[in-house]
């Protein structure tokens, strides 16, 4: 039996912060923590951070929130763009990536927002499933510096935040840099 899954859940708290170092007790040095670089895109830093820490006090797990603009087939909505989510490797399989999503929902869900919406790299989409994000089928387009328009190569996937709230048909377009 693996001790690992009998020890009692970490609390997930609200961060203050989100610096690089925090990132890098999580994810280790590097260029590519997210490994997203080869998209060429700019993305934007969030805004609430949620996390949960090691007994020693080190961050484990993240993920952060930002309020973002779309049009969905002609419709402006905002959404909770739900970004950044990791898990130190040595911790993976706890649960905690499950637990910082959903304390970030039920925060983006208590500030009134119909719809997270958040774009992951392909070997990923099945895990979000796991979470209840579905995959958005149509095309979506994000804004890059200088006002270019770019076809956003990462899956994006969305979840309902509010009773029976249906994503809407028609292409997507994020009116800001995506999360």
């Amino acid at each position: 039996m693996n001790d690992r899954f009998s020890v009692e859940p970490l609390p997930v708290e609200r961060l203050e912060t989100y610096s690089r170092a925090e990132q890098e007790e999580i994810l280790g040095a590097g260029e590519d923590p997210y490994g997203v670089a080869y998209t060429g895109l700019s993305f934007r830093s969030k805004d609430v951070h949620f996390g949960i820490r090691a007994a020693d006090g080190r961050l484990v797990a993240h993920t952060g929130l930002l309020p973002i603009p779309l049009t969905v087939g002609g419709t402006d909505l905002e959404a909770i763009g739900v970004g950044g989510v990791c898990v130190a490797a040595e911790r993976r399989g706890e649960g905690l990536a499950h637990a910082v999503v959903e304390t970030a929902l039920e925060h983006g869900r208590a500030l009134g927002f119909r719809y997270a919406l958040l774009f992951c790299r392909p070997p990923l989409a099945a895990f979000y499933r796991g979470l209840g994000f579905r995959e958005v089928a149509e095309e979506v387009t994000v804004e890059q510096p200088e006002g270019r328009l770019a076809v956003m190569p990462l899956r994006t996937m969305w979840r309902a935040l509010a009773e029976g709230a249906g994503w809407p048909e028609g292409p997507v377009r994020l009116r800001s840099l995506p999360m």
